[in-house]
């Protein structure tokens, strides 16, 4: 799971994200409509698992649309830790999309070894897939930049469904053009079900990231143990205990107990607190923190991880 992104204003984050989300839903109808007439021109089954995960990233990158606008709606009275885990649900949506699609190319890939067909018009099948190679590896360059300006978890899984795409495209040309050029008719095929099973493999690593934030899974070690670190050089913390994190969308939950001098005021306490707080929010900006305070040597049952 990647770190929060770095501190960046909530109005840039805002046209970051909708500029992307609009950027995905374009370039996915052009490749719909371009490959449609490069399947119907060339009748290749890898052309035609082309367009299906086109298809598919159409759907995927309008739920990304969604969950993007829905992720940035503020805290309220039901969801008093926002909406960041609509972009969880939405990847593990597109990895569930992205794997259907692939078992439709393994099994038209299946079909066409069995009765096997020539590709048609091959030049220009090949025209299409190049101008779609060209056109994802912008976006693709384009959403992970995004990704990284912002945390976005949804963005980061459609851009790595769209990296796969890339593989897609180029297998797919490749096809085409050595099909036309040697009549080896079992290369289409071959093609379309090495893409179909990559494709499935991609869906596996996009389901474990979501499930990661959907089931709250606790933060990279890494990150648990800086925060342990910059809590603990406080002078007055005498010590940390009950560390829980998990991953709230953009940013990180985190609570945990710090044990202080017992014969301190109240007041000079929740100082304390408020000191740990900032200087953890200075590193990890926008996390959401909750600290219990115990006075040093209070006898209580303690998480044991």
């Amino acid at each position: 799971m990647t770190a929060p992104a770095p501190p960046i204003d909530p109005a840039q984050r805002a046209r970051l994200l909708r500029s992307v989300t609009y950027a995905s839903m374009s370039v996915a109808l052009s490749l719909v409509i371009a490959k449609t007439w490069a399947w119907y021109a060339t009748d290749s089954v890898s052309m035609l698992s082309s367009l299906a995960d086109s298809l598919l990233d159409t759907l995927a990158s309008g739920l990304t649309f969604w969950a993007v606008r829905y992720s940035m709606s503020p805290p309220d009275a039901e969801h008093r830790f926002g909406h960041g885990k609509s972009e969880g649900l939405a990847a593990l949506i597109q990895a569930l999309i992205i794997a259907g699609s692939g078992l439709f190319v393994c099994a038209e890939a299946v079909q066409r070894f069995i009765a096997p067909q020539p590709v048609e018009q091959a030049e220009m099948g090949v025209l299409v897939m190049v101008g779609a190679t060209l056109a994802t590896i912008v976006l693709v360059s384009y959403q992970r930049y995004v990704s990284r300006r912002t945390g976005s978890v949804a963005i980061g899984a459609d851009a790595l469904h769209y990296s796969t795409d890339l593989l897609v495209n180029i297998g797919v040309g490749t096809a085409l053009y050595v099909s036309a050029r040697t009549d080896w008719l079992l290369l289409d095929p071959v093609v379309g079900l090495v893409v179909g099973g990559y494709v499935l493999l991609s869906s596996v690593q996009m389901v474990s990231q979501s499930l990661d934030i959907l089931l709250d899974r606790e933060i990279p070690d890494t990150d648990r143990e800086r925060v342990r670190e910059l809590a603990l050089a406080h002078p007055e913390v005498l010590g940390l205990h009950d560390m829980r994190t998990r991953h709230g969308g953009a940013h990180y939950i985190l609570q945990f107990h710090l044990e202080l001098p017992p014969g301190i005021s109240l007041w000079h306490s929740h100082e304390i607190l408020d000191a740990v707080e900032e200087r953890i929010r200075q590193e990890y900006p926008g996390c959401e923190i909750i600290i219990h305070a115990d006075p040093l040597g209070i006898a209580e049952l303690k998480d044991p991880f």
